[in-house]
């Protein structure tokens, strides 16, 4: 991600700040791979943090684009044999179909497209479930990684005298990393995994109609967390910057009663509050650019996993319509949309994160 300069060195009350924090970061670390921890500039946490808050670092993109062309790749290696696997079984049943001719009964021919759909489903069921799972464990990551970071950086803010933000923020964390995580686990992927067993389910035959069903339960998806996101964004935005108002008058007429009515030193004392509050910034934007890159490295592999996933699954429905069963085509791009889905919601979730962290760092940096 970065690169320190050669020069420079970190304030010695930073230096202080940081040392003194409290919390186990290196598990913050453990579950990276090398790409990411490259990207994340390091395997010290509180090392990048120091060349952070002295301002040694440089961003350097290079190990961004390695991150991604590493997760792309990954991504393409793993799922490329499911796709051939779907596509060969298409072909199969094609085949079948050509040899079966008239001369066989439609029972037959509905015992052929049922087995080979079952083979489609075998091999894709366990794959999205997969993926699911992977879903839910980096949400569960990304709120570990806020419920580490964020009391830290509320106590930072109530020490360089932002009591009003922190104060707003307390219970903005919780609805957070249990609200929105408990929501997106126990609610809207059941209801995702339910619109794609039903999508499944609708297109074994022609006599099955359940794709309504399924499209119903992806619409309510959608409005569920819209909404939701609509809500945590808008109260955290206004409450964010009304806390600041009252956190920067109030500091600002403390400096000034101390400056004016502290007899001889009281200039010198006013100072030193400035000193105090800068230092107190500096480590807590710091704090707050790694998490935001620490977010990005969590979440930037599981997002492409994803859009790969969904990109495989509709070029599998495109192979397949020609071959001559639309039912099964139908059934890999009704996956497809029910996977797209599941990107757009953990991008949504990581954006609400990011502008959560964003508003964090931005809080009190006026007073």
């Amino acid at each position: 991600m970065v690169r320190p300069h050669a020069d420079g060195g970190s304030g010695s009350y930073t230096d202080e700040i940081i040392s003194s924090l409290g919390g186990d970061f290196s598990k913050l670390l453990s579950g990276l791979t090398e790409t990411q921890i490259n990207f994340f500039g390091g395997n010290d946490y509180l090392g990048v943090l120091r060349d952070i808050a002295s301002g040694k670092f440089t961003l350097d993109f290079s190990n961004l684009f390695t991150l991604i062309f590493s997760a792309i790749g990954a991504s393409i290696t793993d799922l490329l044999t499911l796709l051939i696997v779907v596509v060969s079984i298409a072909i199969i049943y094609s085949i079948l179909g050509a040899f079966k001719g008239r001369a066989s009964s439609e029972s037959v021919g509905k015992m052929v497209h049922f087995a080979s759909v079952s083979a489609m489903v075998a091999v894709l069921g366990a794959t999205t479930v997969g993926l699911f799972g992977a879903c839910a464990e980096t949400l569960n990551i990304i709120s570990s990684q806020i419920n580490l970071i964020m009391p830290i950086m509320l106590t930072l803010m109530a020490a360089i005298g932002a009591t009003s933000s922190s104060g707003v923020f307390q219970p903005a964390i919780a609805v957070l990393t249990s609200g929105l995580t408990t929501l997106l686990i126990t609610v809207l992927f059941p209801m995702l995994i339910a619109s794609f067993v039903f999508n499944v389910i609708g297109n074994i035959s022609s006599e099955m109609r359940l794709s309504k069903v399924s499209e119903f339960l992806g619409s309510a998806v959608k409005w569920l967390f819209g909404t939701g996101f609509f809500i945590l964004t808008a109260f955290l935005s206004v409450q964010g910057i009304t806390a600041s108002v009252f956190d920067g008058i109030s500091v600002r007429s403390a400096k000034f009663t101390i400056g004016k009515f502290v007899p001889v030193i009281g200039g010198y004392l006013a100072e030193g509050v400035n000193l105090i509050i800068s230092g107190g910034i500096a480590v807590k934007n710091a704090l707050g650019y790694t998490a935001l890159v620490l977010l990005a490295v969590t979440v930037i592999p599981i997002i492409i996993k994803i859009a790969v996933y969904s990109l495989c699954l509709r070029l599998a429905a495109a192979v397949v319509e020609p071959l001559g069963d639309k039912l099964m085509s139908n059934m890999l791009s009704g996956m497809a949309k029910t996977v797209s889905l599941t990107g757009a919601i953990m991008s949504g979730a990581a954006f609400l994160y990011f502008i959560f962290l964003l508003i964090v760092v931005s809080a009190g940096n006026r007073i």
